[in-house]
């Protein structure tokens, strides 16, 4: 079976904003305010939808302890 590659459409900057301000700029699990990434809660590969609902604010190290779990 060939490598297949996905790309996936950016966030949009809207969306991004209103993220950013619901979680105050910092890691919804520990806190820390630097090094944060937009997670989705419930991962693409498993249906989830880019929307302000299902992504939260992550530092690097929680979402990547998160990887793909729900």
């Amino acid at each position: 079976m060939p490598f297949e590659q996905t790309t996936r459409k950016p966030i949009p900057e809207a969306i991004k904003s209103e993220v950013w301000r619901r979680d105050g700029g910092k890691c919804v699990k520990c806190g820390a305010g630097v090094n944060l990434q937009f997670d989705h809660i419930i991962p693409i590969s498993k249906g989830g939808a880019t929307t302000t609902a299902n992504l939260q604010l992550l530092c690097r190290s929680c979402n990547l302890g998160k990887r793909n779990y729900i």
